[in-house]
């Protein structure tokens, strides 16, 4: 897991270094159209550069304190011996009960199955999704953060800490996202 997040990391790394780089393309005069095709092909070369994250056995996930990964059961299905065909008399159709179903609250169906740590409810993607647009790159501060929400025991609370800490963009995709994650965590 930690070769995949490095391989992120790195090319996470690596955009911003292009991106940078075309900025500075994007400021400087234009030049003859010679000069540009040459820029394009090193910018392109550097990209082809990466390699790939090379895995040579499975990973293994150590147990951590801060997420819990559980995995359910696999059904077992008992066998059923054959038997042998018997006409039966149709049986007289008798009404149909109704087993009571497990309700769900509204707000699960809407925001996902709850959870205990807010980091439960954070896939890879959304974990550097949430540290680029919502900490500007700062992990540490993203963790810090996340932690101090867990300890918090409602949502409003979560959402006053945010107001006061961020001045996030509340129209920005990520940020609906993480307030999603909130009410999964806080219900």
């Amino acid at each position: 897991m930690e070769e995949v997040i490095k391989y992120f990391e790195q090319l996470e790394a690596r955009i911003a270094t292009l991106e940078a780089e075309v900025a500075e393309l994007k400021n400087r005069p234009l030049p003859e159209p010679q000069v540009v095709e040459k820029v394009v092909e090193k910018v392109v070369e550097k990209i082809v550069e990466i390699p790939a994250p090379v895995v040579e056995k499975p990973i293994e996930i150590p147990e951590s304190r801060d997420t819990e990964i559980t995995k359910e059961p696999e059904p077992v299905i008992p066998e059923t011996p054959e038997v042998p065909a018997v006409e039966e008399e149709p049986a007289k159709e008798e009404p149909a009960v109704e087993e009571p179903q497990e309700t769900a609250s509204p707000k699960a169906a809407v925001y996902g199955k709850a959870v205990d740590d807010i980091r439960q409810a954070i896939s890879l993607g959304d974990r550097f999704l949430y540290q680029r647009e919502l900490f500007g790159q700062n992990a540490e501060l993203m963790q810090r953060t996340l932690t101090e929400l867990n300890a918090l025991s409602s949502f409003d609370e979560a959402m006053e800490y945010i107001g006061k800490h961020f001045q996030w963009d509340t129209e920005s995709n990520s940020y609906q996202q993480f307030i999603v994650t909130l009410h999964r965590r806080f219900g």
